[in-house]
């Protein structure tokens, strides 16, 4: 059983706050053998963020299950082409970010964050149909990906079809319900679809 694990059976026995200091140490000393969406340390993740009802810990889970699906530890040129790929799309070069996703995707067509970062970046352009192709591609990789879910929610209400977008978020939720807003978001649907004043 790995120390993670280990750290998790051990949360019923201390308190929320030790808790969350032994989990945040347990992260930035954690050094995983796979990194992508394949990590199998991410079920641990997605077990404790579901269940913890500590905002700093989920915080902290949710940006170690980023970290991971972000990584590309079993080919170091894949994974600096993907941290150049945020580089472009951080200083907001959309059109270059995404030609440089579109070599990433080519050249690791199973590392779903890859596909996730070109949605984005497709999403940013106003390119929706084409951020809905790689984002069905993400989930094919990532089913837990809430990323590429709320994403997904956030196409559909700009395409006014709020049914699939209330879909899409309440699976955003299911995986991830620590995500910023998206009970708010979730509510304000429903009120949409049964016609009443938001």
């Amino acid at each position: 059983m790995t120390k993670m694990k280990n750290l998790i059976l051990c949360k019923k026995w201390i308190s929320p706050r030790s808790f969350s200091v032994l989990l945040c140490l347990a992260m930035l000393h954690g050094n995983p053998a796979l990194a992508d969406q394949n990590d199998p340390e991410l079920n641990t993740l997605f077990s404790a963020l579901k269940t913890t009802a500590n905002k700093g810990t989920a915080a902290e889970l949710q940006q170690e299950i980023w970290a991971r699906w972000t990584a590309f530890e079993s080919d170091e040129r894949i994974d600096r082409k993907m941290q150049a790929g945020v580089r472009l799309m951080n200083a907001g070069a959309l059109r270059d970010a995404e030609q440089w996703f579109g070599t990433l995707t080519d050249a690791a067509p199973d590392f779903a964050e890859a596909w996730n970062k070109r949605a984005t970046v497709r999403f940013m352009i106003g390119d929706l149909a084409g951020s809905k192709r790689d984002i069905a591609r993400v989930l094919q990789l990532e089913p837990r990906h809430f990323g590429a879910l709320s994403g997904l929610g956030m196409i559909h209400a700009q395409q006014g079809n709020y049914e699939g977008a209330l879909l899409a978020y309440q699976a955003a939720a299911r995986q991830n319900p620590h995500m910023e807003q998206i009970e708010t978001i979730i509510t304000s649907l429903k009120k949409r679809l049964r016609g009443e004043a938001l």
